[in-house]
């Protein structure tokens, strides 16, 4: 995405290609599918947290005490750890624990590889063929998939990791190497995960994974880990939405220039091109008589970024204290949104700036297919959970 777009941002890409149609499209369903993030951030948080800090301390005989309101423990940990690192103005504080969520992704596949190979308390599932296992094709198999893609869609958050980038730093060789191995390490530990846990429990695996381990402490701290994890994550799509709501907002005062999109390359023998940082430097935006709540074109006056930050944070909160369940959530955010994000917008940019490829058809039309019957499965299975 950052090489065919010459470093504009998705939404200068968006209208590029195909005009004001295109900006609002990427607008809205980038705005959709962090919003929706968020919420599912949330819900694990929620679902987890409270419960396993409670086991972890109370054991099985717990008293009925304050960690037994996951609710109620969701609702302070959001206003005392994400409303803080939510109101930040950009991702850069949050570089510095980026190494520890990674520590923590490592420490619970090191924790389920563990499980399944001592089986304490044969906890293993032991019934079901190969061909069950490994080629059956089961109902539900089409909305499930929208967990899948919400694990590894991250197009919505390239141009505001690249931008948290230090300036001498920020060029395609150094972005190459910085996300190529981010996805690989992320990629390994979550299919390493998902792989270890599915072989434990075959088809009974669902989305909420350790629901389906014993009450154990070294499940507790999974859980935990987990949810730190979240909670380190949460602020990112946050800075998403906000940046769409500045985007859609301040579009009437700022033109960023986005003349001619010629995709990047990066031969031995493009040095210079290489070395020279994608984004436009600020004085290539143009401005117009520039509003008192807007700062510059990235960011708002302290009042309103307190005001948007606040009301994304409190829909947040009540959204997920009443979801019915994470899997649901991960479905619907992943086929719905996720899917445009990942697949369909990529498919159809890459058509126009590079003209027709295999692969650009490929992702277009699975992800175009998944979405639309993904999306309408998930819908129907919420509305079935809520009857």
């Amino acid at each position: 995405l950052i090489q065919i777009s010459n470093g504009i941002s998705f939404e200068e890409l968006g209208t590029k290609t195909y005009g004001r149609a295109g900006w609002v499209i990427v607008l809205l369903t980038k705005l959709f599918y962090s919003f929706g993030s968020l919420v599912a951030y949330l819900v694990i948080v929620k679902d987890t947290f409270a419960s396993a800090l409670e086991h972890l301390i109370y054991g099985d005989h717990s008293p009925d005490r304050f960690l037994g309101n996951q609710d109620k423990v969701t609702v302070l940990l959001s206003l005392f750890v994400l409303l803080p690192l939510s109101l930040l103005r950009d991702m850069t504080p949050l570089s510095s624990l980026s190494l520890i969520s990674v520590l923590s992704m490592g420490a619970v596949l090191a924790i389920v590889m563990y499980l399944f190979f001592a089986n304490p308390g044969d906890i293993r599932v032991h019934e079901g063929s190969l061909y069950e296992h490994w080629f059956e094709v089961r109902l539900g198999v089409v909305e499930s998939l929208g967990t899948f893609i919400f694990t590894f869609v991250s197009q919505h958050m390239a141009h505001l990791t690249y931008n948290s980038m230090k300036p001498q730093l920020r060029n395609l060789r150094t972005w190459k190497v910085v996300s190529s191995w981010s996805i690989f390490i992320s990629g390994i530990v979550a299919l390493g995960i998902g792989a270890f846990v599915y072989t434990t429990f075959w088809q009974k695996t669902e989305s909420d994974m350790f629901a389906l381990y014993p009450a154990w402490p070294i499940i507790d701290v999974c859980k935990l880990l987990v949810c730190f994890m979240m909670l380190l994550t949460f602020p990112l799509p946050l800075f998403t939405c906000r940046e769409m709501v500045i985007v859609a907002a301040a579009t009437k005062w700022t033109r960023p220039n986005i003349a001619e999109v010629t995709p990047l390359v990066d031969d031995d023998d493009e040095e210079e091109n290489l070395e020279h940082p994608l984004m436009e430097d600020e004085e290539n935006v143009e401005t117009e008589l520039m509003p008192s709540w807007l700062i510059g074109d990235t960011q708002l006056s302290w009042p309103y970024h307190v005001l948007v930050t606040v009301l994304f944070w409190g829909v947040t909160t009540v959204l997920a204290i009443v979801a019915p369940s994470l899997g649901a959530v991960l479905d619907l955010v992943g086929c719905a949104t996720g899917t445009v994000v990942g697949f369909v917008l990529p498919g159809a940019f890459s058509f126009k700036l590079k003209g027709y490829t295999h692969e650009a058809l490929l992702i277009l039309v699975v992800g175009g297919v998944v979405g639309l019957i993904g999306t309408y499965f998930s819908i129907k299975n919420i509305i079935e959970d809520y009857k």
